[in-house]
């Protein structure tokens, strides 16, 4: 049952006002479900993209657009009059403009923040990339006014909203309305996709495009010779070689099992590991050093993949205490407190997560 906040009407031009949620001056209405998920995303990081749309970090395209959908229609202000729907619409928007877009997507997931950010690492550079797949849709801009570029603002997450929708968001189909050219990344020649409509023409092809002329065989061979040089040489160096590649010994970190019982600590990290006597009796100190390193990489890389596991097992608990109407207290406290014993390992021993 939807809940209301009254207040006096706004007069002329309220329409036009609907959406401040900060003047409190006419009837608002919201159900339970809707101001849930205004209450959960504003709780969330600017940043955290896909806490905000509750996705994995392993969600489809697919299953962004489909979180997108609630979500925008859970938090519109014309539809939510809880108090931060708007803020909470703004935060699904900008969720969906960078989880949407591969390219900001990928610099996301490597670096963190926002993709588009000037003090972000993986912010692109003025130049920018290629167009990306939602190129016309999430990653569209609007073009500025007396024929300026059409590169010079980013859409609103109003626009946004509208794009995705088609113009009929509460109301008919969900891309019916006005039709939009949804872009894949084509160029001149490639098919474009639209929702709805007739179907798009195809690109003409530049008058003085130039055909391509068929590679020669000598320029074929010029092509691969890295390729040969790379793979062939090794190969038949290997076959004329009468020496064999030492194989690197076995070992066993914190434990003792026969036969692995001569003890070694690593020089930098201080990892405690066992190998068999009879595997490095002939070894100098050149070849003890490699073997140390090789185990603190290894060993490193073992307790990462351990550490991203807990952490992923561990957002998936929170998750699930959140529910979808009120989160459950005890579970979440449960979950915030989980062990995080490989991450903790790793922070022990000055390793950056």
């Amino acid at each position: 049952m939807p809940a209301t906040a009254s207040g006096s009407d706004a007069g002329p031009g309220g329409s036009a006002r609907a959406r401040d949620h900060n003047q409190g001056n006419q009837e608002r209405k919201y159900t339970v479900e809707q101001k849930a998920a205004v209450i959960r995303i504003r709780k969330c990081s600017t940043t955290a993209y896909y806490e905000i749309l509750s996705l994995e970090k392993s969600a489809t395209d697919g299953e962004i657009k489909k979180a997108y959908r609630k979500l925008s229609l859970l938090t519109h202000p014309d539809k939510n009059g809880y108090d931060g729907a708007d803020e909470a619409f703004k935060l699904v928007s900008r969720a969906f403009q960078v989880l949407s877009d591969p390219d900001k997507k990928s610099r996301y997931d490597k670096f963190g923040g926002d993709p588009d950010s000037r003090f972000n690492p993986g912010a692109a550079g003025p130049s920018g990339a290629g167009p990306s797949p939602f190129s016309g849709f999430a990653n569209a801009r609007r073009p500025a006014g007396g024929g300026g570029s059409m590169f010079e603002e980013e859409i609103s997450p109003e626009e946004l909203f509208n794009r995705f929708f088609g113009g009929g968001a509460f109301g008919g189909s969900a891309f019916g309305g006005p039709q939009f050219v949804f872009n894949m990344g084509g160029g001149p020649g490639f098919r474009v996709h639209q929702f709805g409509g007739s179907r798009p023409r195809r690109r003409p092809r530049e008058a003085n495009a130039a055909r391509e002329a068929p590679l020669s065989t000598w320029s074929m061979v010029q092509q691969l010779l890295p390729l040969i040089l790379l793979f062939v040489l090794p190969l038949l160096s290997s076959l004329f070689s009468g020496s064999s590649t030492p194989v690197s010994p076995s070992y066993r970190v914190d434990t003792a099992v026969p036969p692995h019982t001569m003890h070694r600590t690593t020089p930098k990290m201080n990892i405690n590991y066992f190998v068999n006597p009879s595997d490095v009796k002939d070894y100098s100190s050149r070849e003890f050093n490699k073997l140390d390193q090789r185990v603190e990489v290894e060993y490193v890389q073992k307790l990462r993949y351990e550490c991203d596991h807990e952490v992923l097992v561990r957002d998936r608990l929170i998750q699930d205490a959140q529910g979808w109407f009120f989160p459950d207290v005890e579970k979440m406290k449960e979950a915030r407190a989980m062990e995080l014993k490989s991450c903790n390992r790793l922070k022990s021993m000055n390793v950056r997560l």
